[in-house]
């Protein structure tokens, strides 16, 4: 059965969605070990999600807002912020200095978050990065843009779909026992 269950799974998903399954896994602390790939694998796996983080970071950088010094404000010119002064040396080291610092402390977190204690495969992954936030501040909000996406199939949504067409206004007093029947024969008989 594992065995099928793989050959789908590498069939259905390859390339760019086989990437984003790896980085989601080990975003989930319950897999973050990421067993099923070698070591190789897993060491491409983390650079992807570190320079995802750093993009990321970067991102939340450039988005913030500063606020206005008070002596700066008068009535006239309460809404208007002026840009940030740039010095020489910002200018002249400024990006290659900060990408270093962000991808180091990116790093940090991966090495940390790597060696932490394995989590039960029952624990919620969502709960344990709100609980660890503080920790690992990059990682858990790039955790939550992959963790939130809810994982569905189209097989289960058609059982949903049979099941609105069976149970409906007129036969709403069915039992689920019966339910389950009628769903099961609608999916499984073939009328020639």
């Amino acid at each position: 059965m594992k065995a099928a269950i793989l050959k789908d799974l590498t069939d259905r998903y390859q390339g760019e969605d086989e990437k984003f399954m790896q980085e989601s896994s080990a975003l989930d602390p319950r897999f973050r070990t990421l067993q099923h790939l070698g070591s190789g694998e897993r060491e491409d796996v983390f650079e992807r999600i570190k320079f995802k983080a750093s993009q990321m970071q970067q991102q939340d950088q450039d988005v913030l807002p500063r606020s206005p010094h008070p002596a700066d404000l008068d009535d006239s010119s309460a809404s208007f912020v002026p840009p940030l002064k740039k010095h020489a040396l910002e200018d002249l080291l400024g990006s290659s200095f900060s990408s270093n610092q962000v991808t180091g402390g990116i790093q940090a977190e991966i090495d940390s978050y790597c060696k932490e204690a394995l989590v039960s495969l029952s624990a919620c992954p969502l709960k344990w990065w709100r609980d660890n936030a503080g920790r690992y501040p990059i990682l858990s909000s790039l955790a939550k843009t992959y963790l939130c996406i809810p994982a569905t199939s189209v097989s289960s949504e058609r059982v949903f779909s049979t099941a609105g067409d069976i149970v409906n206004a007129q036969r709403s007093l069915l039992l689920p026992c019966n339910v389950d029947l009628l769903i099961f024969l609608k999916k499984n008989l073939n009328i020639s």
